[in-house]
């Protein structure tokens, strides 16, 4: 559409709103960008690929009528935690995928919050909790030791690696347990007082094939 006051139109129409300030927000972006597009008489091309791709793929299992219940999920390709021996990988660009709240909700169990990462793991020493290959669901909230409860699985970096391992506490110790699922892995005893050279990321609320995904994404 050539005609940018029909585009802001069609805009506020599609999203339900009433000013082009809600349509940014609506498509990611702070409500400032609005004056950027109305200075410039047209929306950013990425804007706009936001915008068609929402519009135009029918596999979108968001309908548009219930733009709200998107649930925003930070993808790191790049990045990949080891239930094995660690890997050393730093690379933080990440893609965003759109879910569906009852998909995230209903079909995973996952309690309802507005973002997520999500990373994959390689190794087998998570099996059969974590296969290796899967994709994992990561709660950053709980990102240092003291919001991480016992048993709770961990993604944490120590030494240049990232690392998957269940946590195990005890109020009553001076160290915790870093251990696996797989019984083939060793458990490792870790003093409090070394825990300053671990970087505590988040606590893994979800474990997913592939497959489960294929048809509930949106990656913009």
């Amino acid at each position: 559409m050539d005609n940018y006051k029909e585009l802001v139109e069609e805009l506020k129409t599609f999203f339900n709103v009433k000013s082009l300030e809600e349509v940014a927000e609506k498509l990611g972006y702070k409500k400032n960008n609005a004056n950027n597009w109305r200075n410039n008489k047209q929306l950013s091309a990425q804007a706009l690929k936001k915008y068609y791709d929402l519009k135009n793929n029918k596999k979108h299992i968001i309908k548009t009528s219930n733009i709200e219940n998107i649930i925003k999920i930070r993808y790191f390709p790049n990045v990949y935690a080891s239930a094995g021996f660690g890997n050393d990988n730093s690379d933080e660009n990440f893609q965003t995928i759109y879910l569906d709240k009852n998909f995230l909700v209903e079909i995973l169990g996952i309690p309802y919050k507005t973002q997520y990462d999500m990373i994959k793991i390689f190794g087998d020493s998570m099996e059969p909790f974590i296969q290796n290959g899967s994709f994992v669901i990561v709660d950053t909230s709980k990102n240092s030791l003291d919001k991480i409860k016992n048993a709770d699985v961990a993604i944490f970096r120590y030494d240049g690696e990232l690392f998957c391992k269940r946590i195990r506490k005890n109020v009553l110790d001076d160290e915790i347990i870093i251990s696996s699922d797989n019984i083939g892995f060793e458990d490792k005893k870790i003093k409090k007082s070394a825990l300053k050279d671990y970087v505590f990321l988040g606590v893994v609320i979800c474990s997913c094939n592939t497959k489960i995904f294929l048809n509930q994404i949106e990656r913009v």
